[in-house]
């Protein structure tokens, strides 16, 4: 019976002789106590639906794929460029635009409660523009990136508000290198579905999932227990669950082992050390060389995917494809209900087990 990734050595003889089967036992350790759960990195809002002003009209509730072909041709083309054009040497990348081109975008979103003292928005390319925050100027400082050094990092904290919150772009004049994306608000809260996106809300603790819920851009498929379901849709770093344990005797083998989750990829620390991965079945890591008599701290982490965070979130995309035409498509106007945006459910969906392994 072999698992994937598993291997299996035969030895033929000319001889015969006695074989010899090694007898194992399995002993399962008791944790001391309950599972600490830990989000380890800021949780995330992506904000696909834009205020969108350009050639003098403004379209409200715009998803940004179409804010921004509309921002293009309110400056003269036909479509963005960038979007599977082709160029003949320099044709495009240096086509200039008079004073007056140029588009203002506005992001909103709103806050339940106090705000999160580490507040921030992302603005891809925040270079390109003069950027507000409910009025007040903002701008990304040198180095503060997130996912991409385009990527800039905005701290709000100190211009954001309870109600709604209104982040505006202005490019001015256009150029070539104008184009309008999501933006992606950043900061220790969680989030809450409402009829128009989402709510940001105070943190909440996360728990062990009770079954891998989905959400498939129709609502919620089944009941589940994932992060998506416990204020992290658009969260896909990492989730650590640590449990300690006790160990008389540090003899023979001990296994980490998964029964039920969903991610990319589980990291392993025993006492602090890094002692494996976790990416295939059967779903264990041996760290028999990291275990030490008397307590012993374990930690598993779960990394998501940037598929919650970057999409595609609308038209019920199958899971697992994310093409150029998966981000196209967007409910207008919008943005849509939380509950109808596609993600998937990653977390722990049972406790990890350490297993003493012994002939």
């Amino acid at each position: 019976d072999l698992p994937p990734s598993g291997s299996l050595l035969l030895f033929l003889s000319q001889k015969p002789t006695e074989a010899e089967f090694p007898h194992e036992t399995f002993t399962t350790l008791a944790p001391n106590g309950p599972v600490k759960i830990t989000r380890l990195e800021p949780n995330v809002l992506t904000l696909d639906y834009v205020d969108v002003t350009a050639g003098g009209e403004t379209r409200k509730d715009f998803y940004f794929y179409q804010a921004n072909q509309f921002a293009w041709q309110k400056n003269g083309l036909e479509r963005d460029p960038w979007d599977s054009a082709v160029q003949f040497k320099d044709e495009l990348i240096r086509k200039a635009f008079p004073p007056g081109s140029g588009f203002t975008a506005s992001y909103k979103f709103s806050i339940e409660g106090a705000v999160p003292k580490d507040l921030a928005i992302v603005i891809e390319r925040p270079d390109l523009y003069t950027i507000t925050c409910n009025g007040q100027t903002v701008k990304a400082k040198h180095n503060e990136w997130w996912l991409d050094k385009a990527f800039g990092r905005i701290d709000i904290a100190s211009v954001a508000g309870a109600g709604e919150n209104v982040v505006t772009i202005k490019a001015s004049p256009f150029t070539m290198y104008h184009e309008l994306e999501p933006a992606y608000v950043l900061g220790d809260f969680a989030l809450s579905p409402a009829k128009k996106g989402f709510v940001i809300t105070p943190a909440q603790g996360l728990t062990i999932g009770k079954s891998r819920g989905l959400v498939d851009g129709s609502g919620l498929s089944s009941t589940g227990g994932g992060w998506n379901l416990q204020g992290l849709p658009f969260y896909s770093a990492g989730v650590a669950y640590r449990e300690r344990f006790s160990v008389e005797k540090p003899v023979g083998r001990f296994l980490v082992t998964l029964s039920n989750w969903c991610g990319s990829v589980v990291k392993v620390a025993v006492n602090g050390k890094p002692a494996g991965f976790i990416d295939a079945p059967p779903w264990e890591c041996d760290v028999t060389k990291y275990v030490k008599r008397g307590q012993n701290e374990v930690e598993v982490t779960v990394i998501g995917t940037l598929k919650n965070t970057l999409g595609p979130h609308h038209g019920k995309p199958a899971l697992g494809a994310a093409w150029p035409s998966s981000f196209h498509v967007g409910p207008s106007p919008g943005p849509p209900p939380g509950a109808n945006y596609s993600t998937v459910a990653y977390g722990l969906f049972e406790p990890f087990v350490v297993r003493q392994v012994m002939r």
